[in-house]
């Protein structure tokens, strides 16, 4: 070990300038090192915060159409909320159905509002089921169908069945010749096929 020590302090003794010169290439190494490490920080941080400062100004520059479509969110569900079905109100429902049978001058012969099953716990509304049946023609059904489609209550179609129902008869007389009401449903001209139209859907309701 004492003759390695001496090996190496004669060497220096004889190259100072020599082992002088390659410590001072090992502390630049060393010291660059360092500095360069702390550039790729302080370069990472920075892009952080760009980043974050893009992002700032985008939301700020969004803010109004955020606004604007928070607003049509909130008009949105209370127009589904005004228009919820409520189950026990068994008139206010069948009135409903009564309505776009005189809207679409169609005749409804039959319609039940059947009993509707507990929603989950985590589901903020109910469905309340209902069916009914129409006959008329062609035009008369896509007309019902129509007047369903855009009405306020929202709705889901369970199924449906479309069946021929023969050709219209002679349209009876009115009391004395007088012409219909008005509203009231319009029977298709004699000879018209006619279709039945059954269907069951689920109307969305109050829980």
């Amino acid at each position: 070990m004492n003759a390695l020590l001496h090996a190496v302090l004669g060497t220096c003794r004889r190259y100072p300038f020599v082992i002088a010169a390659s410590a001072l290439a090992i502390l630049l190494w060393v010291a660059n090192y360092f500095i360069w490490r702390r550039h790729q920080e302080t370069s990472a941080g920075y892009q952080t915060l760009q980043r974050s400062g893009e992002d700032m100004l985008q939301s700020l520059t969004n803010h109004g159409r955020i606004t604007a479509e928070l607003a049509t969110v909130k008009e949105a569900l209370a127009y589904i909320d005004n228009n919820l079905v409520r189950e026990g109100d068994l008139p206010e429902n069948n009135g409903y159905f009564y309505q776009l049978e005189t809207a679409s001058r169609i005749r409804l012969q039959a319609l039940n509002q059947l009993s509707s099953m507990p929603p989950p716990p985590e589901q903020a509304y109910k469905t309340v089921p209902f069916t009914l049946r129409t006959t008329g023609s062609y035009r008369q059904i896509l007309r019902f169908l129509r007047e369903l489609e855009t009405g306020p209550r929202q709705f889901k179609i369970q199924n449906f069945a479309l069946t021929q129902a023969g050709t219209a008869n002679e349209p009876a007389a009115g009391p004395a010749g007088q012409p219909a009401a008005p509203g009231a449903a319009a029977a298709p001209a004699p000879g018209t096929s006619l279709i039945t139209l059954d269907l069951t859907l689920e109307m969305l309701a109050h829980p």
